[in-house]
């Protein structure tokens, strides 16, 4: 008799053709493994397998029993059961409500049945997944992939049936079901990496593309927030302190809020990371302390876990890089992290890239308002020497102003040299231009006139029309406007240049201002040069051109003026030849600091002077900017110089910035002597600077440095000159000898002093034609009164008297009411001089003296006159009963001075009043 074989297959036929799965541990191994595949592929909450049973009622193979999942099981059996992915918050078909949960149903079936078998007894089996609450939806390529991998089991299950033997069909179906989620994971994380280095091109084109750093920023949060599938991401950057960080761009909910906070540096993990320069991971983000709590406070926003990066930008921290809230899964991973190094990088070049682009255009502006200013001042020295006559000079000249100050109105007031008493006007309205010229009475009392006369400029920064009472000056001074006095070089004004009512109906500035000098100072040497021009065409012989050219040197040098300082200043300049290589400057600030300048061009002769000319006037256009610094000027000087440098020349320079507040001297050198600071007790220091001569090479840095000078001090700027003439042996005279010589008539005037040295030189060369040019600039500091000047003793020096304090106090930035105190009781003291104390005398031009001396916490003032002697005691205390009734006035100034000044000082010396007043600062 024949053994006939047991089937034992995994699937099982009813009557009708359809199939079921038979109970047993081999159809729970292959689900349960099928199962917990297709859980890590999808990232799935939980879920579920169901079958059916030979009844055809639901039965769980494996997985969770909830209600969803045996919902969904059986709405998949029934008549209009199919495949589904479902998205959190839609409504499934088997329900009413929205589901809170995204889900993804697929069935195992028989393709192949009898097409008579109803399409709900088809399927054997369903696949439920259940999504996290913190996603929107399951893949859609996990979707088609786990129907792949139905169809396949379902293949092989169907092989049991067919051969009859579940053991390796089994086997089978353990093994290819996980070799099918295992090949779809690979599958998927292929597609990732696509999709990543797609990103990441994406970004890198951005970075090069893009010009706006918050819509670059803001592409590279929304690839961020895709790539990492975050709810959130951010930028923040460091401020200026340094000490808080700042929204800069936030991508995702409660962004407006967000943007509004700061967080400090060291608190939260952006502030951690920016001090620690180290990437951070937190993914129980309500449990750690590190996280800055109070961002989701003001933002009422749940953080839940955080992955944070540095932004490095040359070797320093700028800022932070956050991805925010996984959306699909629990917790960042260290490969996410090492990803989201990229995008911090990433962001810190497009930063660092777009910031350098702005400090372009922010350069790119500076630069083309500075060569809209050279050219100005190229054609209007082109002008100086294209002009034929005044005439041509002042139309060019005035349409240059027009063009550079953006003036609507503009005008050019000159003393007439051909006939007394009148004034040429030169008038141009962007329209309409005309030359007049008017007496000078005609005009008396106008702010112009007023100007040109005192020498004294202008700058008016209210737009606002002023309501002038001369029609002059409501014709010429519209808005802001700014009046420069011409001065010649004997320093007799001769003229003003104006401007008015800018064109875009700003302000004109203090640029403008310096600007607007400058172009008087050209004009100028324009004006002047007409003179030496024809005598120079009257002269062919070189020596004539050479005392020509001399001359305009000698213009082109400071004329004498009187500083009202702690200092005496000698200066003598010497060429060897007709002409010279060296010049000298110096400036007085309006704010009481001061400025000097010694240099030395290379080369001798013709050629030196007009080099000499070009570098002097570009340097001292610098040296007008209070704003910039000894190193500064140098800088932007060598860069200008070496725009016109031919033939080798080049400049050596020695530059310094006094400040008598606080004795204090900054200095910077540009390839100079070293030059000498001689102190009070005989010792000397040898100052230099880094930086190579100007105009040698195109770009170059340069550095100084600063000291403190005391009284008795000498400072020394000095040529090659002052040290290098030799006597018959060919011995120099060298900086020892110089110093000694110096140090030796200490007790002489500054003037003296150098006047001597010179001589001292030239008789040691035993009378041989100079070696050298010879130039010293010396400061001798006689006394620790910073500021010291004399006023005629009448009323109306009393608001020159009061300006001369206030701009001596000013550079101090005192608070307001000290200097008001101060001002006050210096002008009633100087008040009682010219009303009381030179009252009834039968002096002629009476004046008196004021000094002042500032401390690190006070200023002193000591007013002396030659007044009638003044005793306190005979000055009663103020009375005002007393002063309304008649019986006595007076006594209130007095008690003013004494009120305001924390110290008041009454003595006589040698018949003279000292009246000395003090105030603290604390």
């Amino acid at each position: 008799m024949t053994q006939i074989k047991k089937q034992e297959t995994l699937l099982r036929s009813r009557s009708d053709g359809s199939f079921f799965l038979e109970e047993g541990l081999g159809v729970s191994s292959i689900f349960d493994s099928f199962l917990r595949e297709a859980i890590a592929l999808t990232h799935a909450d939980l879920g579920g397998i169901f079958s059916t049973t030979e009844s055809a009622n639901i039965r769980q193979i494996s997985g969770r029993n909830e209600r969803e999942l045996i919902e969904a099981a059986h709405w998949a059996f029934s008549q209009s059961g199919k495949d589904l992915l479902l998205e959190k918050g839609k409504t499934p078909p088997w329900a009413k409500a929205p589901s809170s949960y995204p889900l993804l149903v697929c069935r195992l079936k028989v393709d192949d049945l009898d097409s008579s078998l109803k399409a709900n007894r088809a399927s054997y089996a369903v696949l439920v997944l259940q999504g996290k609450t913190t996603a929107d939806r399951f893949s859609k390529t996990d979707f088609e992939l786990l129907r792949t991998t139905c169809k396949t089991v379902g293949r092989l299950l169907k092989e049991s049936h067919v051969s009859g033997d579940a053991s390796l069909v089994t086997l089978s179906l353990l093994a290819t079901t996980q070799l099918v989620l295992e090949a779809a994971q690979a599958k998927r994380q292929s597609e990732r990496f696509d999709f990543l280095l797609t990103e990441v091109i994406r970004v890198s084109g951005l970075i090069n593309s893009s010009l706006d750093l918050s819509q670059l920023l803001e592409a590279i949060m929304l690839s961020s927030k895709t790539v990492f599938r975050t709810e959130a991401c951010s930028v923040l950057l460091l401020d200026e302190s340094k000490e808080y960080l700042y929204f800069h761009t936030v991508l995702g909910e409660k962004s407006e809020a967000v943007t509004k906070m700061q967080v400090p540096v060291g608190k939260g993990v952006a502030g951690l990371v920016v001090r620690e320069r180290k990437p951070m991971i937190i993914n129980d983000a309500q449990n750690d302390d590190r996280v800055y709590k109070e961002v989701d406070k003001a933002s009422q926003f749940t953080t839940r876990n955080i992955m944070a990066a540095p932004l490095v930008a040359n070797d320093e921290v700028i800022g932070v890089i956050e991805a925010i809230n996984t959306v699909d899964r629990e917790t960042f991973t260290g490969e996410d992290l090492e990803l989201f190094l990229s995008f911090s990088g990433t962001s810190a070049l497009a930063i660092q890239k777009t910031g350098l682009l702005q400090n372009l255009e922010n350069a790119n502006k500076d630069l083309r308002k500075k060569v809209s200013e050279l050219e100005s001042l190229f054609d209007l020295s082109q002008a100086v020497s294209l002009s034929t006559n005044r005439l041509g000079l002042v139309r060019k000249s005035i349409r240059l102003i027009i063009r550079e100050l953006d003036a609507s109105v503009a005008g050019i007031f000159l003393y007439s040299l051909s006939k007394e008493n009148f004034i040429n006007c030169a008038y141009f309205d962007g329209k309409t231009e005309k030359i007049d010229r008017v007496q000078e009475e005609e005009i008396s009392g106008s702010q112009i006139l007023s100007s040109v006369l005192e020498g004294l400029p202008v700058l008016k920064r209210d737009i606002l029309d002023q309501p002038f009472p001369h029609e002059l000056d409501r014709r010429y001074l519209k808005g802001s406007y700014i009046i420069v006095p011409l001065f010649l070089s004997s320093g007799e004004p001769y003229g003003a240049l104006t401007v008015a009512d800018r064109k875009d109906k700003l302000s004109y500035q203090d640029s403008d201002f310096r600007l607007l000098q400058t172009m008087a100072s050209q004009f100028t040497k324009g004006f002047e040069a007409f003179r030496l021009r024809t005598e120079m065409l009257e002269k062919k012989a070189i020596q004539q051109e050479m005392e020509i050219t001399r001359k305009i040197q000698q213009n082109i040098l400071p004329s004498e003026k009187v500083f009202h300082s702690n200092f005496d200043l000698g200066i003598l300049s010497v060429p060897a030849k007709d002409v010279s290589g060296d010049f000298y400057d110096y400036y007085q600030y309006s704010d009481g600091q001061y400025s000097f300048l010694i240099a030395d061009v290379s080369g001798k002769s013709l050629p030196a002077a007009l080099f000499m000319a070009m570098s002097s006037s570009i340097i001292r256009t610098l040296a007008r900017n209070h704003d910039l610094s000894p190193e500064e000027i140098l800088r932007q000087g060598n860069e200008l110089i070496f725009e016109d440098s031919h033939f080798g020349m080049f400049v050596t320079a020695f530059f310094i910035h006094y400040n008598p507040s606080l004795f204090t001297i900054e200095y910077a050198s540009a390839g100079h002597n070293d030059q000498v600071w001689i102190k009070e007790d005989g010792s000397y220091e040898l100052l230099k600077g880094q930086g190579p001569p100007l105009g040698v090479i195109p770009t170059a840095k340069y550095k100084g440095g600063n000291f403190t000078v005391k009284p008795g001090d000498i400072f020394v700027l000095y040529t090659d000159g002052a040290v290098e003439e030799k006597d018959a042996q060919g011995n120099e005279f060298g900086l020892e000898r110089m110093i000694d010589e110096i140090k030796s008539r200490r007790h002489l005037p500054a003037q003296k002093i150098v006047e001597e040295l010179y001589t001292t030189i030239r008789k040691f060369s035993a009378g041989k034609e100079p070696f050298d040019d010879f130039t010293v600039l010396l400061l001798k500091y006689n006394n620790d009164f910073q500021f010291f000047r004399t006023f005629d003793a009448n009323t109306g020096q009393i608001p020159i008297f009061r300006e001369f304090i206030y701009d001596a106090i000013k550079v101090r930035n005192l608070p307001d009411f000290l200097r008001d105190d101060i001002l006050l009781a210096g002008d009633e003291a100087a008040t009682n001089i010219v009303m009381h104390g030179y009252k009834d005398t039968l002096l002629r031009n009476p004046k008196f003296d004021c000094k002042i001396r500032f401390t690190e916490d006070s200023i002193t003032i000591v007013l002396t006159d030659s007044g009638k002697g003044f005793d306190r005691t005979n000055v009663k205390d103020p009375s005002i009963e007393e002063n309304l009734s008649g019986k006595r006035k007076g006594g209130f100034g007095v008690y003013l001075i004494e009120t305001l000044m924390d110290v008041v000082d009454y003595k006589m010396e040698e018949g003279r009043n000292i009246l000395t007043l003090q105030k603290f600062f604390r």
